[in-house]
């Protein structure tokens, strides 16, 4: 109990409380047009580089949106101030307002379905309100204003140095899945590990677990996903307002073991805004592949300083249907409660948060009366909570060369029962997961220029808590504790033409097993890990038009408990496996290298990457079958160096006003490098996948219809089935309409129009049973 108070006082003690300060009353500041974003980084002056409000006078900023070929106002476009996080929602009449800010330099960005992605830097005065007018040009490509996941800070997304994927407004709905796994799936470099419709986790670049960070709202789900593949993560997706992917190892600030990438779920759970009014979303989907119903809510009002934020949310399906028949124990119902609160004031923000979620769901055994190995013949229903506890603050900087300071600290409460199905005397608790964890995080970004360069960059600390027990008939592991704490620092500094980025941390880890009796496995014992990792980046801007980029990771990553400690069968993953308590940790050298060019009617992005692991921590099948029953593929940790290298990339093209040609290509080989021909193939790599879309995007109706494949998979490790190539067709159709001054989005998408028999490689199922058949979704969303 004493772990959990400690991991509790390291929470609040990072927590902080920022500053009341005063109001203010204008100076009108003329019209810019989407297109003309802030200068490049190298080109921006001392006094641009502070880009944050240098003085404590009170001030305000309120503008309006114009459709900049017709002059109507826009409504409903999402108007951030990047500095501070302040966020607002344009009005009927194309207005936003932002009160009681700082006076200084603050940097407006707006995004708007159908229209380009505007930037402006706008100088606000001390004690006056100044006027903006920003003229949106309308657009059909699906484009963001500014990324914050992988960088020190938000910034526009052109200024990114790193390969980045931003799901959000209609290219998030239309995408819009059961799981954060599949609606990521088939952007580039990114695909799912199919074990059922919720058993699914992200795989980026040929990677996956917990070598792929999770995040929401930038801190750690706390759960089990990345342990096992018949684990799901517990992120609901519905309610999210952007999710952002880092590929590759860039994203090593987040995390040491960032060696596939990150992916940060956004939903901004402790507001960092207070509304004029209440304001959020209803959302509610339907879907025919499993009689599936999904609804829900996310509301924010303002209360005096503070802002309230509420969200529930309920999903329900049968069993999945593929186009040779049902597969059965497929179902599941879910429920997601959270609910937030924050005190915001011209210097900061600091609030809390508390989230409830829970799922039920089943992992096949059987297709047809065909037993897929290592299953159970009843198959298997997984029963798990998660609930989380967050505070989090920002105090923005008085002046100087500090910007602002950040805590924020989470515990978490989670809980996995595996139930075994079909007995005769009924579901028989297999393995019974509870897992108590808590992290913290600190960080003071800080802006200044020294010897006519400008600096930017943060320092900070992180720690980590995590205590894993388990029981049951099944455990397959031993219990343990894991701690980790880190130091980090970054900067970021321009050298006309190039802007450079430098990051750098160090980790410490324990892994403590609280069962230490003799086993086959080995000598089971407490192991101390500790490294320094990092990155370096370059960004060239030759052009407007285009930009280049290269940057270069050491990643670092401990071998997880399970894959030390494990001894036994895991019934839903179908496999027996045996762990290495004498496991070294692994060591990650990621070279990335892209070009990206943008014009108004184009945008283009394609990046080459190479990923050198020591190491590499796998579980080798041994074409044994488990000594106990005899029912299980047994699977042996192993280590080998390896290297994956490919290609992904993306483009579209708005050929003539409103229609759009969309396409993205991804590409990923993995080979053990220590073997004697150096081409020995890793296994469940993912194919060579491609998508082509020709989509109408209106203001009022869009529609598109596409294709999406794969090659076929024959390079395989050894006893692993290489995989046919398969080619799906989907469409897609949808309104938009304003109702009582209100968006009002109905979209219907078909995917697999054909009912197309077709196996997906990194599927755990694809001996025995396809993926889904035809799916129709209707989904309707509200915006208030």
């Amino acid at each position: 109990m004493t772990h959990y108070i400690r991991a509790i006082a390291i929470a609040i003690g990072l927590g902080i409380t920022p500053v009341i300060a005063a109001a203010a009353p204008a100076t009108v500041i003329g019209a810019a047009t989407a297109g003309q974003a802030s200068p490049p980084a190298a080109a921006r002056t001392d006094s641009d580089a502070a880009g944050q409000p240098d003085t404590v006078a009170v001030a305000a900023l309120h503008g309006v949106l114009l459709d900049a070929s017709t002059g109507q106002p826009v409504a409903h476009a999402v108007v951030r101030l990047r500095e501070s996080g302040r966020q607002d929602y344009s009005h009927a009449d194309g207005s936003f307002h932002f009160d009681d800010i700082p006076a200084g330099t603050h940097t407006v960005s707006v995004e708007r379905i159908g229209y380009a992605p505007l930037q402006r830097r706008v100088d606000v005065a001390p004690d006056r309100m100044t006027h903006l007018e920003l003229r949106l040009v309308p657009s059909a490509l699906q484009l963001s204003a500014v990324i914050v996941t992988g960088a020190g800070s938000e910034r526009g997304a052109d200024a990114s140095y790193r390969s980045m994927t931003v799901l959000s407004d209609a290219e998030l709905r239309r995408k819009l899945s059961g799981s954060v796994a599949a609606t990521l799936a088939g952007e580039p470099g990114l695909t799912q590990r199919y074990n059922g419709p919720v058993a699914a986790q992200p795989v980026i670049r040929g990677l996956t677990g917990d070598r792929v960070l999770m995040l929401e709202d930038g801190q750690r789900t706390g759960d089990i996903a990345s342990t096992s593949a018949d684990h799901a993560v517990t992120i609901e997706p519905l309610t999210a307002e952007r999710i952002e992917v880092v590929r590759g190892p860039a994203g090593v600030l987040y995390g040491s073991s960032s060696l596939g990438g990150v992916i940060n779920v956004i939903r901004e759970e402790v507001p960092r805004s207070v509304p004029e009014s209440v304001s959020g979303t209803f959302t509610a989907q339907g879907e025919s592949v499993n009689s599936g119903l999904t609804a829900g809510t996310a509301l924010t009002a303002p209360v005096g300083s503070f802002a309230v934020r509420g969200e529930l949310s309920g999903r329900t399906a049968g069993d999945t249907r593929t186009p040779q028949g049902d597969l059965p124990d497929t179902q599941l119902r879910g429920h997601n409660a959270g609910l937030g609160a924050s005190w915001v004031g011209q210097k900061g923000h600091a609030g809390a948060a508390i989230r409830d979620f829970g799922m039920s769901y089943g992992v096949p055994g059987t297709f047809q009366g065909e037993l897929i190995p290592g299953g159970h013949e009843g198959g298997v229903e997984i029963e798990l909570r998660r609930t989380t506890a967050r505070v989090e603050g920002r105090l923005l900087g008085t002046g100087g060369s500090l910007r602002s300071v950040e805590a924020d600290a989470n515990f978490v409460r989670f809980d996995q029962r595996e139930l075994e199905l079909g007995g005769v005397d009924g579901p028989v608790l297999g393995t019974h997961f509870r897992q108590y964890s808590s992290t913290a995080n600190v960080r003071a970004h800080h802006r200044h220029a020294a010897g006519g360069v400008r600096l930017e960059g943060a320092v900070g600390a992180s720690g980590m808590f995590r205590d894993l027990g388990m029981a049951g008939a099944r455990t397959g592991s031993r219990p343990a504790r894991n701690y980790s704490l880190a130091a980090f620092a970054f900067e970021e500094f321009a050298l006309s033409p190039v802007t450079f980025e430098l990051g750098a941390r160090y980790d410490w880890s324990r892994v403590d097993p609280l069962d230490t009796s003799p086993s086959s496995i080995g000598d089971v014992r407490r192991r101390d890990f500790q490294s320094v990792s990092g990155s370096l980046a370059a960004l060239y801007r030759p052009t407007d038009v285009l930009t280049t980029g290269i940057s270069v990771s050491r990643s670092f990553r401990t071998p997880s408990i399970e894959e030390l400690f494990s001894s036994g069968p895991h019934l839903a993953n179908y496999s027996y496996d045996i762990g290495n308590p004498d496991l070294h940790a692994e060591y990650g050298l990621g070279i990335d290298v892209f070009v990206r060019a943008s014009i108004p009617t184009m945008h283009a992005e394609i990046g080459f990457f190479r990923n050198a692991i020591s190491d590499f921590i796998y579980y080798a099948p041994t074409g044994d079958m488990d000594p106990r029953l005899g029912q299980f593929p047994v699977y042996q940790a192993e280590q080998s160096d390896v290297v994956l290298r490919g290609v992904d990339g993306r483009l579209q093209w708005e050929v003539v006003r409103s229609w759009v040609i969309d396409g993205s290509l991804s590409y990923v080989r993995g080979v053990r490098a220590d073997d004697t021909d150096g081409d020995v193939a890793l296994p469940a790599m993912p194919p060579l996948h491609g998508a082509l879309n020709v989509r109408r995007d209106g203001a009022r109706v869009f529609a598109g219809l596409g294709v999406e494949g794969a090659a076929a998979q024959d390079r395989v490790a050894e006893f692993e089935r290489p995989t046919a190539a398969y080619a799906l067709v989907n469409a897609t159709a949808g309104l938009r309409w304003t109702g009582f001054g209100r968006l009002n989005t109905l979209t219907l998408q078909i995917d697999n129009v054909l009912d197309t028999t077709w196996r997906d490689h990194l599927s755990r199922i694809r001996q025995v049973a396809p993926q889904p058949g035809r799916n129709i979704q209707l989904l309707y969303r509200l915006t208030i």
